[in-house]
C-alpha cells in the first residue's frame, strides 16, 4: 500500500520491519515484474540504501511478491497477497574479509513523532535473514478489511540457536459517506476513499470513514535463556476516524492503546495511550 493510501498514521509494526529488512523505498535495486488486471508478480535484486555512505561490503537480498485478486465483482473483491525476503550477504561494519555482520529488528510504537525504539532486539552476530508474509483484503461495499502475518529467521554464524520472531495485524473500515476503495491492479492494492461530493461542491462534505485495527509484534526468542534474545512485545489498538474533504487531502484522527512489556526489564515496559491528529 502506498503511502498516499494508508488507512492509519503510520503501518502495523510487522509491516514496517519487514519492508524495511531489503525493500524499503531508497534501496538500490533491479526488479523484474508481471502484471495484469488481477495479478502481479514480482522479483527484486536489492543492495545498500542509498543514504548508507559506507565503504565496505553492502548487504545483497532478493525481495519477491506475489498478488491474486481471487475474486473480481462491482460489489465485492477479495485480493491475496504473498512475499518473501531473504538476506544473503549481510552489511559488513568493518574492513577486512573477517567483518563481524549482524542484524537487528526494531520499531517503534506506530505513532513517529521522534525516532524512540519500543521494541529492539538489539544486534544479533547473523550470516543470513529470511522474512516471510501472507496477507489477505476485501472490500464489500462501504466495508474494507486487511490482515496479514509475518515472519522472520536469523540464521546466526555461531552454534546458538538461530532466532525466529512474528507479527501480525488485522483491520477494518467503513466509510460513512457511501464511498469504497477501489482495486488498483497497478500496484495489486486498495487506493483510498475519493469524495463522491467533495468539499466546496454544492452540498458536498467530502467523504468519511471510521477504522479500528489491532496490531502485535513479538521479537522475544527464548528471552530466559542465555542465548535467547530479549526485543520485547507490542500490542497496539487503534480505532480513528478519516475525512477526506477532496481527493489528494486527509484529515487523520488515531486514538493508540500502546502495551510494551519487556521480561528482562519491567521498567521498560510501557502502558500509554495517545491521540494523534495529522493532515
Amino acid at each position: 500500500t502506498g503511502s498516499a493510501d494508508l488507512i492509519f498514521l503510520e503501518r502495523p509494526a510487522s509491516v514496517d520491519i519487514a519492508r524495511n529488512i531489503a525493500g524499503s523505498p531508497s534501496r538500490e535495486g533491479i526488479s523484474l515484474f508481471a502484471q495484469g488486471d488481477d495479478y502481479l508478480i514480482s522479483v527484486a535484486y536489492t543492495g545498500k540504501k542509498t543514504t548508507d555512505t559506507a565503504t565496505f561490503d553492502s548487504q545483497e537480498a532478493v525481495v519477491g511478491r506475489t498478488s491474486w485478486l481471487a475474486v473480481k465483482s462491482p460489489d465485492f473483491n477479495w485480493l491475496l497477497d504473498a512475499n518473501l525476503s531473504h538476506v544473503f550477504k549481510l552489511a559488513d561494519i568493518e574492513a577486512g574479509p573477517n567483518s563481524p555482520n549482524t542484524f537487528s529488528f526494531s520499531n517503534g510504537p506506530e505513532l513517529a513523532v521522534d525516532s524512540t525504539k519500543t521494541v529492539n532486539t538489539g544486534a544479533i552476530d547473523a550470516k543470513a535473514v529470511t522474512e516471510w508474509g501472507l496477507e489477505t483484503a476485501a472490500n464489500y461495499g462501504l466495508l474494507y478489511a486487511q490482515g496479514g502475518y509475518f515472519h522472520f529467521d536469523v540464521t546466526r554464524r555461531t552454534a546458538l540457536a538461530d532466532p525466529d520472531f512474528s507479527g501480525w495485524y488485522a483491520l477494518a473500515s467503513w466509510s460513512l459517506t457511501g464511498e469504497s476503495r477501489r482495486f488498483d491492479p497497478t500496484t495489486a492494492s486498495f487506493r483510498g476513499l475519493k469524495p463522491t461530493h467533495p468539499l466546496g461542491t454544492e452540498g458536498g462534505l467530502g467523504a468519511f470513514e471510521a477504522v479500528a485495527r489491532y496490531s502485535r509484534i513479538n521479537l522475544d526468542f527464548d528471552p530466559l535463556l542465555a542465548d535467547g534474545v530479549k526485543g520485547g512485545v507490542q500490542n497496539v489498538w487503534t480505532i480513528g476516524l478519516n475525512w477526506y474533504p477532496t481527493a489528494g487531502i486527509r484529515f487523520a484522527l488515531d486514538y493508540d492503546n500502546i502495551q510494551v512489556s519487556h521480561i528482562d526489564a519491567p521498567a521498560s515496559a510501557i502502558s500509554a495511550s495517545a491521540i494523534a491528529l495529522r493532515t
